[in-house]
């Protein structure tokens, strides 16, 4: 079973991903788990402290053992939102990375190659419930083992994949494009009329700079050119040389739209 996926963006872009095996996945839950046990075990611990202080100081009250019958309650709840929270919140706010996927250098992305977004990390985080009382996670390892992609139950569910994350020497940190200075790039000079680029443009070249850091330097060049020429055509823009890079054009044309909001 070959361990590389290839996609093709909306944008005709090709990406090559390598797919996160059964270890480096189990590694990073374990890891996950231990942060999420140490962090529930603090709280459950305070909690049962100023619990049993109120109960020593009022032997016989009742209310002070409903309340530690309340707090049992809650405690659990909390727990079952903090499991789901915890996965949902890294993987929809930190690029599909829990810190766990961050140190094994994995990630979750969605099928296309998009980035995941709130909803899928909140559908394959819930099916992780399911999961885990199915045999303690039996049933999704056997989904990972015999799935074409390594997918567990939830990536089926949330349509994602797990991918091992590429690390080039030339890349930047992804969303979190480079920010050059509008009076020192040739580029810049020439970006203008960014209001009257459409909807979907706007999200294509935003969708460009995110993903910029994942291609080679040529890559990204020939990428840009076919993106930026009609742009620039209708926008009655001209180059000025061979030296003038669609790249940084394109990324200078996001900054521009990113100021206007």
């Amino acid at each position: 079973m070959t361990r590389e996926v290839t996609i093709v963006t909306p944008e005709n872009v090709t990406l090559t991903y390598e797919l996160a095996g059964l270890g480096s996945r189990a590694i990073a839950q374990l890891v996950d788990i231990l942060l999420l046990a140490a962090a529930l075990l603090a709280l459950f611990l305070s909690s049962t402290y100023v619990v049993s202080q109120l109960v020593a100081s009022a032997p016989g009250s009742p209310f002070l053992r409903t309340l530690s019958d309340l707090t049992a309650a809650i405690t659990i709840i909390v727990a079952f939102a903090a499991f789901v929270g915890y996965f949902t919140y890294f993987e929809a706010t930190r690029n599909g990375q829990t810190p766990g996927k961050k140190w094994l250098g994995l990630r979750v992305v969605r099928e296309e190659g998009a980035p995941v977004d709130f909803s899928a990390a909140a559908v394959r985080n819930l099916i992780r419930i399911i999961e885990l009382t199915l045999g303690f996670y039996i049933v999704s390892l056997a989904f990972i083992l015999f799935s074409p992609r390594y997918k567990r139950v939830g990536d089926y569910a949330a349509g994602t994949i797990v991918v091992k994350e590429r690390r080039p020497v030339w890349a930047v940190p992804l969303a979190q494009p480079v920010r050059r200075s509008a009076a020192t790039t040739a580029e810049a000079a020439l970006v203008r009329d960014v209001d009257l680029l459409t909807r979907d443009e706007v999200a294509a070249i935003r969708r460009f700079v995110e993903r910029r850091s994942q291609l080679a330097p040529h890559v990204q060049e020939e990428v840009a050119r076919q993106m930026a020429e009609p742009i620039m055509a209708r926008l009655g823009i001209v180059p000025p040389d061979t030296s003038f890079s669609c790249a940084n054009f394109l990324e200078e044309v996001f900054n521009r739209t990113i100021g206007e909001k």
